[in-house]
């Protein structure tokens, strides 16, 4: 069935400050009422902005930005036209204060852009962006700026009083004998200092600086050590030598994680220069393949001594305990990088020549792989080389597709598209299955074939590869890219007046691209490297490689965007009760509605005396989009959960409202599937009741739940709950939950796939 569902229109009100009436004026106000908005217009500033939602100030530089510091239940919208010194002044105050209720608009245009510029204006203003400031022009360049501050020393001075009577120097003498037991001390508080300072510099990405701290501490220690040999036997014989001891491990394991850290970097921005740079003869490739065997060398040693240092380190106050927490996610980089090194020579072709795939899948058009595909890039590489990287608009090769596809139900269905191309292909949760798809596409669309691997990005991965660079000035385009405005810049160049066929998409990918790879072996290794991993563990990046061992290491990461057996992971001697949840979206509204929607979830988990299991799932979408401004609008979802095979499904009920009318699989997984709308400004609560096809049976168990995240999805709250009756008693578990008597409460945030286990006994 379909549901009917009455929208209950509230309008929101808007004050408009100008001082002239523009023909931009006009055309704002008129897209405005056709928002159904009430529209209010002054040419003069007022004292009551608190009765409205929005107050659009058009060429007004008159405003006491303080006045609006506080009024942070109202969006205030400023629309300037060539302002650039008013407009970064502007903006420079509102970032100082993090006034992201505020919106600077710089505009270099003219009046036939006007309709387009109001989209894009629109979309920033109601969008949850954390960017404040936006230039938008037409064929206007920005000139960039940049200021510097000095930093002053302060310098510290002391004076040492003589002493001479007889009894005063016998005194002072044994002083300075039971002092002369710590003289090993001032050397040492020294090295932890020059360690301080060049971990600091190395995180603000100054590695030279930071070598020279290091060099120093290790002098300082050094002299440290050698005066501490004296003064061992006796801190020993009075049993005080530990801790001692152990700020001197601490201070070696920090001088020896900094220069290797150091070393390692050096060496990867080789490896990752030489990458990049082509026509390399015998010599540089040899270089390359040394600089790799000092990676295996001392990331070996580097992890040895994080190990000791997080063992030796104290938790003493926050600070302390944010290092413990930083070395143990640098030891799980390091971690990665030592599964991957050995397979370097095969990833990157050495002495042979391989192909990989690059899709890139825009999230913001959800799909259940990732995301609707809007490009694609062939990267072709041979002896440590990317020889080149073509990046391609998806359009131009679905439009020379010849044969019919049958495309998915949903598709045909839904959006009424009888053909299937490659700019859908990410049609299930599973990126291998998908990447094959995507193949047999390449291979009749544009005779491409022959691919050893490839990956899928999403723009959620652009960012944050874009976060390690701090920012990237793209000359085709006389535009700078950031991790914050990403996003927008993309859609204000790729989308706008874009159709089949235009190359102003792919211009921008490819520009974008171009500079990042200029950029990347400029980025501090550190930071890109957990950036990648960042992406990488939360499936906005998905690998897959033909090499069996390199896919072998995929897999066991959870890079490859495989969706994972029901099957329980524990001993099969031990009875255990299999669960899975895997929960997929796929936009097919055409619109990009997914940048507004949040859907935090839950599982209840309850079980009867009997040992049924019963599940009830609860998933809350909200669209915080604004009716008639693109990209956002209804959010036309077709919903699929995944759960174990043979479960029988007791209800589906969209805001209470039955839905009989869905799709319903049942193979390796029962797949539930139905489509479902949300509103702009509105909420929607899905519900699905169902039974397992395990019951618990008396004696010692296993509940195990696989939960996996969707490729490309954002991070969202879930809140699970696990209710047994009296004769069921839990035991253990790897949760950190709330517990009340019978029930086990708890609450995360899916940022990967994961597995609850609860050990139970049943009497």
């Amino acid at each position: 069935m379909f549901l009917k569902t009455e929208i209950q229109d509230s309008s929101q009100k808007v004050l408009i400050v100008a001082p002239h009436d523009t023909v931009f004026l006009k055309k704002l106000k008129k897209r405005l009422k056709e928002m159904h908005v009430e529209v209010f217009s002054t040419s003069s500033l007022v004292d009551d902005y608190e009765k409205y939602d929005i107050c659009f100030f058009i060429q007004f530089t008159n405003v006491l930005l303080p006045r609006l510091k506080d009024i942070s239940n109202t969006k205030f919208v400023f629309v300037l036209f060539n302002e650039y010194e008013t407009s970064q002044t502007y903006a420079s105050f509102c970032y100082e204060y993090k006034l992201e209720h505020i919106k600077i608009l710089n505009l270099e245009t003219s009046p036939q852009h006007y309709d387009k510029d109001l989209d894009t204006i629109f979309w920033f203003a109601f969008s949850r962006t954390e960017d404040i400031y936006l230039h938008i022009f037409h064929q206007t360049s920005l000139s960039p700026r940049s200021n510097s501050k000095k930093r002053t020393k302060k310098s510290l001075s002391f004076s040492v009083r003589s002493l001479f009577t007889p009894k005063k120097l016998m005194f002072f003498g044994i002083l300075m004998l039971i002092f002369s037991q710590f003289l090993f001390l001032p050397p040492l508080l020294m090295s932890s200092a020059m360690q301080y300072a060049a971990l600091r510099e190395y995180k603000n990405g100054n590695s030279q600086k930071a070598e020279q701290y290091v060099k120093q501490g290790k002098n300082n220690l050094q002299t440290s050590k050698n005066l501490y040999s004296f003064s061992k036997p006796i801190l020993h014989f009075f049993s005080i030598a530990l801790p001692f001891e152990d700020l001197l491990q601490i201070n070696t394991s920090a001088a020896a994680i900094m220069e290797t850290g150091i070393a390692i970097e050096n060496d990867g921005r080789l490896i990752a220069e030489g990458i990049f740079e082509k026509n390399k003869n015998n010599n540089d490739i040899e270089k390359i393949a040394d600089a790799k065997e000092r990676l295996v060398v001392n990331s070996q040693l580097l992890h040895e001594h994080i190990v000791l240092l997080e063992a030796k380190l104290p938790e003493w106050n926050t600070d302390l305990i944010a290092v413990k927490e930083k070395l143990r996610e640098a030891d799980e980089s390091l971690a990665m990088f030592e599964q991957i090194i050995p397979h370097f020579d095969s990833i990157f072709a050495k002495d042979t020549e391989k192909k990989y795939l690059l899709l890139f899948a825009n999230n913001m058009e959800l799909r259940p792989g990732g995301g609707f595909i809007g490009s694609y890039a062939v990267a072709n590489v041979r002896n440590y080389t990317i020889q080149d990287i073509q990046v391609y608009d998806v359009y131009d090769a679905d439009g020379q597709l010849t044969a019919h596809i049958e495309p998915p139900e949903a598709i045909s269905k839904f959006m009424e598209q009888p053909f299937w191309y490659l700019r859908d292909s990410a049609f299930t949760g599973d990126f291998v299955d998908n990447f094959h798809q995507a193949e047999e596409f390449l291979a009749m669309e544009v005779d491409e074939t022959s691919f050893d691997g490839g990956l899928l990005l999403t723009a959620t991965a652009v960012k944050n590869l874009l976060a390690t660079i701090d920012s990237l000035y793209i000359p085709d385009f006389r535009d700078t890219i950031t991790a914050d405005n990403f996003y927008i810049k993309a859609q204000l160049y790729a989308e706008d007046d874009f159709f089949p066929g235009s190359l102003q998409k792919k211009s921008f990918l490819s520009s974008v691209m171009d500079q990042m790879l200029l950029h990347l072996p400029d980025a501090h290794i550190p930071t890109l490297t957990s950036g990648i991993q960042d992406s990488l563990n939360q499936k906005q990046l998905v690998l897959y490689s033909k090499d069996p061992a390199v896919q072998e290491i995929f897999e066991k990461n959870f890079w490859s965007g495989r969706t994972l057996l029901p099957s329980c992971t524990v001993a099969e001697t031990v009875h255990c009760i299999p669960d899975y949840l895997y929960q997929l979206d796929a936009n097919l509204g055409v619109n990009k509605a997914n940048f507004f929607i949040q859907r935090p979830s839950g599982l209840k988990i309850s079980i009867d005396s009997s040992g049924t299991i019963t599940n009830t799932l609860t998933v809350q979408y909200k669209n915080d989009s604004h009716q008639g401004v693109f990209p956002g609008g209804t959010y036309k979802n077709y919903f699929q959960v995944m759960i174990p095979s043979n479960s029988y499904v007791q209800s589906v009920t969209v805001d209470g409202a039955v839905i009989d009318d869905y799709d319903e699989t049942n193979f390796t997984y029962k797949t539930i599937g139905f489509l479902m709308t949300v509103p702009p400004q509105e909420k929607r609560e899905v519900r699905i009741i169902y039974r397992l096809p395990t019951t618990i049976i008396q004696g010692n168990g296993t509940y195990q739940l696989i939960l996996q995240k969707q490729i490309g999805s954002p991070n969202y709250d879930f809140h699970f709950s696990f209710e047994a009756p009296d004769n069921i008693v839990v035991t253990r578990h790897n949760l950190s939950p709330l517990a009340e008597s019978d029930k086990i409460l708890y609450n995360t945030s899916v940022s990967s796939d994961k597995i609850f286990l609860i050990e139970f006994s049943k009497n």
